[in-house]
């Protein structure tokens, strides 16, 4: 599987965010899924022993954003314009976590995709929707894309 570029300062895959999950993503072509394993630290507890849903929400955003990048085409950008989620089961903190994201329909400028947090088992815990679209040049602009740039990399 190639994995995929992470960010610098990202709290999902960020490498130099402290607070950073610090998540890596592979693009498994053979099922079209991008999938990360991940532990949730008992510091993002909503509940004792339970992710905050808030959290819960940006790993769904996360797996279903980097679905787009399933062709390695890691320069596709794009952003949530909205995003729907499934609370099914409470999602444990300081257990592995399997997140997985694919896509449902994309073209240049737009994308819906899916995601799901699982338990090893492949139990589901939560499920969300995303639709992504191509973002005007003056947010990457604005959000300092280009100085960004050589940070965005895959990390050994």
């Amino acid at each position: 599987m190639e994995k995929q570029p992470s960010a610098r300062v990202c709290f999902i895959c960020g490498r130099e965010n402290e607070f950073s999950l610090k998540a890596d993503y592979y693009n498994d072509t053979v099922n079209q899924q991008v999938v990360s394993e991940v532990i949730i630290p008992a510091r993002f507890n909503g509940w004792p022993g339970h992710a905050h849903g808030g959290l819960v929400a940006a790993l769904l955003d996360e797996a279903a954003f980097r679905a787009i990048w399933i062709d390695g085409n890691f320069q596709r950008a794009m952003v949530t314009m909205n995003l729907k989620i499934q609370l099914r089961r409470p999602t444990p903190t300081e257990q592995p976590l399997k997140t997985v994201g694919w896509v449902l329909e994309m073209d240049e400028n737009r994308a819906q995709t899916a995601a799901e947090i699982r338990l090893l088992d492949d139990t589901v815990l939560a499920r969300g929707k995303a639709t992504l679209v191509t973002p005007p040049d003056s947010f990457l602009e604005m959000c300092g894309w280009e100085e960004e740039k050589p940070y965005f990399k895959v990390y050994e």
